[in-house]
């Protein structure tokens, strides 16, 4: 059987994907949040989004402290990340190079990612996963972001 479309390659920056929503459309659905907003609104519901491209982002609740642990300061490359007279730690974003090296050496997960580069493929294989929730819901895939349209052919070809 010939095939008349080939698959897209597109790649995207996703946030999140978010199962089994009712607030977004009908029926229960899967959000695709996709990265990059260029509105910096004040009231923003997810701030971590309007960067375009994945970012480092530390929570300080979780992190043992420069005097316990200090291996993300060590990792670092960049020498973007200080420690602080308090004991938590600073990160200089504008010297950051986002290699996330600081990521994997965080043992209790006080820095992360927010942000993945993903193809369609990959997208469309989470979003089927709940397959069972749409047809009984009348639900499916709601693409939000961010903006989507910072990503116009990977949110075209996603839809």
């Amino acid at each position: 059987m010939e095939t008349l479309v080939s698959a897209p390659t597109e790649t995207g920056c996703i946030f999140n994907i978010q199962h089994y929503s009712v607030h977004d459309g009908p029926g229960i659905r899967t959000i695709v949040f996709l990265k990059g907003c260029p509105l910096r609104c004040r009231w923003c519901c997810n701030p971590e989004s309007q960067i375009s491209s994945p970012e480092l982002a530390y929570n300080p609740n979780k992190c043992i402290g420069s005097s316990e642990c200090h291996r993300c300061k060590e990792t670092c490359p960049s020498g973007a990340i200080n420690a602080l007279e308090s004991g938590r730690i600073a990160i200089d974003r504008d010297s950051c190079s986002r290699c996330f090296e600081c990521v994997e050496a965080c043992p209790s997960r006080a820095m992360h990612i927010f942000g993945k580069t993903m193809s369609i493929d990959e997208v469309l294989r989470v979003v089927e996963a709940d397959n069972a929730f749409y047809s009984r819901s009348g639900g499916g895939m709601t693409i939000s972001g961010g903006e989507p349209l910072m990503q116009p052919a990977f949110t075209l070809a996603l839809i």
